[in-house]
């Protein structure tokens, strides 16, 4: 995990517990700044410091080698990644860019002049989607909508529910994984996401999904982060052919979900059972539950 960071970054992260690492912010000549516990701080030598005074401070050419480190040197394999502003790093770990876009046909080609890096380190927390599971799931899986703003757990949710669903309902479940981020399996290293699931990487949705449905035969699709109204559309085909789908998207609340121009359309076709909504203090922790009709489930 993080292998690719600098070898200062590593010796001072070497002091903290890493269960409590959520997001690596490294921006050029500022100092490093740590979720940690959900709680920003600074991180120094000797680990979390309040004081930016005794702060790590990066630079360009931290930046530059955290990039090519976490590419394994080929900028050349990642441009599908570039392109979308991010990369992944081997233990699933994403790294968000800021810089300068570059644009090639009217449509986003690189990004060049990297300034800033968001790390976002995944976590493999077991059990912390069982509340979740046995709300919706313990009686048949049904297609479900996991919604919080970012940076509030739902990946990890995902995984876990993805692990859950396997092992207990024993279904064949079918992870599309576009960052490498829900399954995380490079070399000796993968999440544990249950004997019963398949993986795709690095595949559009609505690739995967037809892929899916025609040759794996899944009974549950899990994927992460609905952007936009072409990926709606794809789940709702997914759902229409008689497989659930378990995902994500941003969004701060009930009314925030009616008003969205991309998730108001599941809403009102009534596509998902359940509309699963987190806290927006903490982490992975369950505001309320709706089903279909908008009727609460469950509400802390």
């Amino acid at each position: 995990m993080l292998e690719f960071l600098t070898d200062s970054l590593r010796n001072a992260l070497a002091n903290v517990n890493l269960n409590y690492v959520y997001e690596l912010r490294v921006r050029a000549n500022k100092p490093i700044v740590l979720n940690y516990g959900g709680k920003y701080t600074f991180l120094g030598k000797l680990g979390t410091t309040p004081h930016r005074d005794s702060a790590l401070v990066s630079c360009y050419a931290d930046i530059e080698t955290i990039i090519y480190r976490a590419c394994e040197y080929s900028l050349y394999s990642v441009t599908e990644q570039l392109r979308q502003g991010f990369l992944t790093g081997a233990g699933g770990e994403r790294i968000g860019l800021a810089g300068i876009f570059v644009y090639e046909g009217g449509e986003s080609f690189t990004v060049k002049e990297v300034t800033s890096l968001n790390i976002r380190v995944p976590h493999e927390v077991k059990g912390c989607g069982q509340r979740i599971y046995d709300l919706c799931f313990a009686d048949g899986v049904k297609s479900a909508l996991l919604l919080s703003p970012p940076g509030r757990g739902k990946t990890t949710i995902l995984r876990d529910l993805t692990r859950l669903i396997s092992q207990k309902n024993l279904l064949n479940v079918l992870i599309n994984d576009e960052r490498n981020e829900l399954s995380a399996s490079y070399r000796d290293f993968s999440l544990d996401t249950g004997a019963f699931s398949d993986v795709i990487r690095y595949s559009k949705k609505s690739d995967a999904f037809t892929a899916a449905v025609r040759a794996m035969r899944p009974d549950l699709i899990v994927t992460d982060e609905l952007v936009s109204e072409g990926e709606i559309s794809a789940v709702a085909a997914c759902i229409r052919s008689g497989v659930e789908v378990l995902a994500s998207a941003h969004c701060k609340d009930a009314e925030g979900l009616k008003s969205s121009p991309v998730l108001s359309a599941a809403w009102k076709d009534k596509l998902f059972s359940y509309y699963i909504f987190l806290r927006r203090e903490g982490v992975g922790e369950i505001e309320a539950i709706y089903d279909r009709e908008m009727r609460a489930v469950f509400s802390c």
